[in-house]
């Protein structure tokens, strides 16, 4: 993919309980054409009115998010989401998106490489028949609060579970930033990078999910994506953006800023970090 504004992306987990049709005509005004949706607000809405949506709105599908919530030892709730996640691929396909992510589950009372080693095990069919239809599957990294849905809480962890089930990786920056030698890890690694996510966090929030436009608090998020753009990675950049102060300002504004954002730290991947103005205390948004 191309370093031009192409690459940027919306979540939209900004907009979970907005009715689609609203939803879509939201991103066309953001100012990106690529977005990314949850597979089973997809699926309900029906897959030839999203087409048609995406079409009236200019709006590009650049994935499509599926995540895993069956206990391990519920084979019953493990084959419905995997149901769920090949009827994820077949979408992802018709409306042209080249990805599907997904967190990895609940490891329940196992410990992380039996929990991997059956995840592995779970997903081969679906990994190879996402393949045949040139969809490429991704695990993430998630905050340990999200146990429910997720083991790999760390960059490292959704590397090797990626490497052990033949996957790519979703980044989240904001579960990841403090995680040592990071910039060693990613580089080398981003062909295997399917989607960075960005967002910032206030440093002493401690409600969740609470996420902020990039540069509005204290993450060092410009610098974290610049170094995965200076190691050569080329693909999506999304902002995932949920919570209080999402909400407040709301998902026009909020998501329009973050467009502005990431197309500029994307046209200048290579300057020194600088502190946004809107690092200043006195004018952050709580």
């Amino acid at each position: 993919m191309s370093g031009d504004s192409t690459r940027v992306c919306v979540s939209g987990m900004a907009a979970l309980s907005w009715d689609l049709a609203d939803e879509i005509a939201m991103y066309g005004r953001t100012g990106t054409d690529l977005i990314g949706l949850p597979a089973l607000k997809v699926a309900n809405h029906g897959i030839a009115g999203v087409a048609d949506l995406l079409e009236e709105h200019a709006v590009r599908l650049g994935y499509l998010v599926h995540p895993l919530r069956a206990h391990p030892d519920d084979d019953k709730g493990w084959e419905r989401q995997l149901a769920e996640l090949a009827d994820a691929v077949r979408h992802a396909h018709d409306l042209g998106a080249g990805t599907v992510y997904l967190t990895s589950g609940s490891s329940g009372h196992l410990g992380w490489e039996r929990a991997a080693d059956l995840f592995t095990e779970r997903l081969a069919a679906l990994v190879q028949f996402a393949g045949s239809l040139q969809v490429r599957l991704a695990v993430e990294n998630t905050m340990s609060l999200r146990s429910d849905i997720s083991f790999t809480h760390t960059a490292a962890d959704a590397f090797a579970l990626a490497d052990r089930a033949g996957m790519g990786v979703c980044l989240d920056l904001y579960c990841c930033w403090q995680e040592r030698g990071l910039g060693e890890l990613i580089s080398g690694r981003t062909p295997q990078i399917e989607i960075v996510q960005v967002s910032d966090f206030m440093l002493g929030t401690s409600s969740f999910p609470n996420r902020w436009v990039p540069g509005d608090a204290d993450l060092p998020v410009e610098s974290l994506l610049a170094q995965v753009l200076r190691a050569g990675y080329e693909g999506i950049v999304d902002a995932e953006l949920i919570g209080p102060a999402i909400e407040e300002e709301g998902p026009e504004s909020a998501l329009r800023r973050s467009v502005s954002w990431m197309r500029a730290q994307i046209a200048a991947p290579t300057q020194n970090p600088r502190i946004p103005e809107s690092h200043n205390p006195r004018t952050r948004v709580r």
